[in-house]
């Protein structure tokens, strides 16, 4: 179609704000040109001492065009429509629709793109020509539900507000609607064939339409190389900190190609160098003085996520990290009395490894009134809401569920007691206009399930994009198209490689290609993209006086070039460009820093000698004092993690409680023999079910009819082939089941639960504990031994102790692994005389006392406080170990390298 004669004017800001103080509308390309103009009239208003003034009337185009609606909605010149159909309505249709044509719910990006293709369908005037659309699959489809979706608005009498201009221009050219007598446009790049056609229509009523543009600046252009994104972030900021010193009532642009992306990047720097105040502890709400154009999408900011978060109660079970966002979260009621022990309540889930948490076994959990991590309140809330989830439906209509939703909120005590901020109070005001639009679709949908409407409510919220409104900046930081129709004293335009500008073409996957390029749609081709983005350029370098255009060297591993938009502007060295020199806050801490050098620290010295850790209190000794320290005394272990199926603690576990279980049956050698091998094998698997049976409670989500077959069976052939073993042995009998001591080792007063004891001839004993690891008796000695508890055991019976041994219960690696007072006592397992680790030491006696004094010596230097970081074998012993960010292991091992080379340069020297 042939665009209208209509072609921009040049204009200054002057004559824009002439034409508002006449009363006439200015229409704005974009929302926040609009804001601007309200900021500029008023200053100008009150520079002018007015009082008062007229509010001006400012328009985006949609906007425009909804206040044309609900004039000819008045006026009765759209009987033919009952509803304006808004935009979440209508991708509703579209979704629903293309759902029931293939037979499963598609991707929400494929409703958007079809959407988007109806969209571009209208606004481009494109020939809707069935032939054209059998170009490929994926338009022909779009035919048929683009056919389908109008048929749908007829019998409906739905409008599509892509539709709405053009039964707008109906309404003027048949004067159901008054033209008006003057109309300004200002902020557009370029009018689609569907704007062009309605500004016709007003033109030959008598509306006299203007489009201005500002009138470009004389600009000094100069062109900067940076490294990377950060390191030109941070001169960019420099820069904008330098101008304002000189000049505070400076106007700055930021132009970044790929705001989205590097939004995080430039906002950090602007806060390190134009406000590092803001670091400090209790200064994080500070005003900022620069706004950011693009917001972030509603479903972004902290209280949202959250709030979607308790929307997931509705599911059986939620992920453990969803689990632990609320548990963290502020905006729940009771966060400020029990933050601590919700804290707790997070590393008590984590210890289970299960993936998934369900609101019964949060509630068990946090009505443990005898446990730390008992939360009073939200026991509380969460009973409440159980009770009333009973009575939620299932299926609702999405106004009621707007409904349901709001009540689950507070039934969980939502924002209760919770003080929000300016930010926070518009972000919840987002968040009910959010929810009133969801209860918009009972006019185009029926009833839906509640994952469905939270789908649907999550979808919206990632599609909303939302800023807090803020002050009057001096700093605005805008996208390529945010910048059109402003301009400013100093401009900054970063990021400008040839990977992003001209920006790659995305066409439309639904319109033929010939017919998105044979009319210039927008993105449909290189040369498209490299026309409008030389367009783009032009427009923004002449918006300021004052401008800089930079691009990063590197993107990670990648190599960048500059964009051939800027190629030929004059390169300006970094040296050379006036920047601020202010210290960050980063950097002003690290020279404020007073080292103190301390040659000896012990840590407190026990204050009672009875304590919790059993054998790991002498396994990490061994390996760290400082690590024993930490983990036992400060409680600095790491959090559980998840894991499918059983984690190995849970593993070990399980298979002890069989293990004691099947011989609490058979009782002794004598009659694992004499027991036939069908009777044996449902001996077994009944100790194995009544094991699981005890154990699946504490784990509900992993024990599924599935996970427990799967389970048990490979138990039974576990346990069942370590019997065969067993029976191998020479005769003994199980005296002791894993049964607890308190014992004393040194100074140190220590509980101990033994798996095993067996008595074999002559009332001799032998220690036995299972393992379901790789269990070596070499790693017993040494003064510091990587696993004690043995020897540990065997400070509990010396007298008529026979030897000790790790029971390997592995599948395909079945075996003893210890020491014996003599040959042949278990299958596999050395003497002491044999082995070359104890014959160095001695008799049996001479080996059990050597275990003593390494055990007590050990255990003395825990009470004592002896911490150092002192690894029995860097790195190796730290490799498993999660506290090296405390002991910075690391930067006293780099430290004791830089002092070796120092000295090997003086011995040199």
């Amino acid at each position: 179609m042939k665009a209208y004669r209509l072609g921009p004017l040049l204009a200054d800001s002057g004559d824009i704000l002439a034409k508002l103080n006449q009363g006439i509308t200015v229409i704005t390309g974009n929302q926040r040109l609009a804001h601007v103009l309200h900021q500029h009239f008023d200053q100008a208003a009150v520079a002018g001492d007015a009082k008062p003034w007229l509010t001006p009337d400012i328009l985006p185009w949609n906007s425009w065009l909804q206040r044309l609606w609900e004039e000819a909605l008045i006026s009765g010149a759209f009987s033919e429509f009952g509803r304006l159909l808004t935009p979440y309505q209508e991708r509703a249709i579209w979704q629903e629709m293309i759902a029931s044509d293939l037979s499963f719910q598609p991707m929400s990006r494929t409703a958007f793109q079809v959407q988007k293709a109806w969209q571009l369908l209208q606004e481009w005037c494109l020939p809707q020509n069935e032939s054209i659309f059998q170009y490929n699959d994926d338009s022909r489809l779009f035919w048929k539900w683009q056919s389908f979706f109008q048929r749908i608005c007829r019998q409906k009498g739905w409008l599509s507000i892509a539709c709405l201009p053009d039964q707008l221009r109906h309404c003027f050219a048949r004067e159901a609607l008054q033209a008006p007598n003057e109309l300004v446009l200002t902020g557009f790049d370029e009018l689609t064939p569907q704007q062009s056609v309605l500004l016709e229509t007003l033109d030959r009523l008598g509306c006299k339409v203007q489009w201005l543009q500002l009138k470009p600046k004389n600009s000094q252009i100069a062109r900067i190389t940076s490294a990377d994104n950060r390191q030109e972030a941070i001169l960019m900021a420099r820069w904008v900190r330098q101008k304002l010193e000189h000049h505070p009532e400076a106007q700055i642009g930021i132009v970044v190609p790929e705001l989205s992306s590097h939004r995080e990047v430039v906002t950090h720097a602007l806060d390190e160098i134009l406000i590092p105040q803001i670091f400090h502890p209790g200064h994080s709400n500070q005003e900022r003085p620069y706004n950011v154009s693009l917001g972030k999408s509603l479903g972004a900011f902290p209280l949202i996520t959250v709030t979607l978060k308790l929307l997931e109660l509705f599911k059986p079970t939620i992920s453990l990290q969803d689990v632990s966002l609320l548990l963290h979260s502020p905006f729940i009621a009771g966060w400020e009395q029990e933050s601590s022990a919700r804290a707790l309540l997070d590393v008590r889930l984590r210890e289970t490894g299960e993936p998934r948490v369900s609101l019964d076994t949060l509630h068990y959990h946090a009505s443990k009134t005898n446990r730390s991590y008992a939360c009073a309140v939200l026991e509380k809330k969460f009973d409440m809401l159980r009770t009333w989830l009973q009575t939620c439906p299932r299926k609702d209509h999405p106004g009621q569920w707007v409904q349901h939703f709001a009540q689950l909120l507070k039934t969980v005590g939502w924002l209760e007691g919770y003080r929000l901020s300016s930010d926070e109070y518009q972000t919840v005001e987002a968040w009910h206009a959010l929810l009133a639009e969801l209860a918009t679709l009972d006019w185009v949908t029926g009833e839906i399930s509640w994952s469905a409407a939270l789908s649907q409510l999550g979808q919206m919220t990632g599609e909303r994009i939302f800023q807090p409104q803020t002050g009057v900046a001096p700093v605005q930081v805008l996208g390529p198209l945010e910048a059109h129709g402003m301009q400013f004293d100093h401009l900054w335009i970063m990021g400008l490689h040839d990977g992003v500008w001209p920006p790659s073409p995305q066409p439309n996957p639904f319109i033929p290609l010939p017919l998105q390029r044979k009319n210039e749609l927008p993105h449909s081709s290189e040369q498209r993209e490299l026309s409008v983005t030389r367009r783009l350029t032009q427009r923004i370098i002449t918006s300021a006086d004052e401008v800089i255009v930079s691009y990063p060297q590197r993107n990670g591993e990648e190599a960048l070039r500059p964009s051939p938009m800027i190629k030929d502007f004059p390169s300006l060295a970094v040296e050379s460009l006036l920047v601020s020199k202010i210290v960050s806050w980063r950097d002003t801490v690290h020279r404020s820093a007073q080292l103190s050098e301390w040659l000896h620290d012990p840590a407190p010295s026990l204050a009672q000698t009875t304590t919790s850790g059993g054998s790991r209190i002498f396994k990490l000794q061994a390996a760290c004092p400082f690590r024993a320290f930490a983990e036992l005394r400060l409680g600095a272990g790491p959090l559980g993690g998840i894991q499918i199926g059983l984690n190995a603690m849970a593993r070990g576990n399980l298979l002890h409680r069989i293990m004691e279980k099947v011989w609490d049956r058979l009782d002794s050698h004598e009659q694992l023999v004499a027991l036939p091998d069908t009777q044996l094998s449902t001996l077994v698997l009944d100790q194995i079910n009544a094991a699981i049976t005890e154990i699946a409670p504490h784990y509900p989500q992993t024990f599924t009819r599935r996970f427990r077959a799967m389970e048990a069976d490979r138990l039974h052939r576990q346990v069942l082939s370590w019997l065969d073993l067993e029976k191998n042995r020479l005769p003994f009998r199980v005296i002791e089941k894993e049964k607890k001591y308190e014992w004393v080792v040194g100074t140190l007063n220590i509980q101990l639960k033994v798996d095993r004891i067996d008595e074999i001839a002559d009332g001799c004993r032998l220690i036995i504990d299972y393992k379901t690891g790789e269990a070596k008796a070499s790693q017993w000695f040494g003064d510091r031994p990587d696993e004690p508890q043995l020897p540990l055991y065997s400070l509990i019976s010396t007298e008529n102790l026979a030897g000790m041994a790790f029971a390997q219960v592995r599948a395909g690696q079945m075996a003893f692994s210890g020491v014996t007072i003599e040959e042949g006592i278990l299958p596999g397992v050395k003497s002491h005389e044999k082995l070359p680790q104890t014959r160095e030491i001695g008799d049996w006696p001479q080996v059990l006392a050597h275990w003593r004094a390494i055990l007590e010596r050990l255990g003395d230097s825990f009470c004592r406080g002896e911490a150092a970081v002192d690894p029995k074998q860097y790195p190796a012993t730290c490799t498993y170990c999660t506290l090296q960010p405390l002991c910075r292991i690391n930067e006293l091992t780099l430290l004791d390298e830089a002092d070796a080379e120092a000295g090997d340069k003086g011995n040199e020297s």
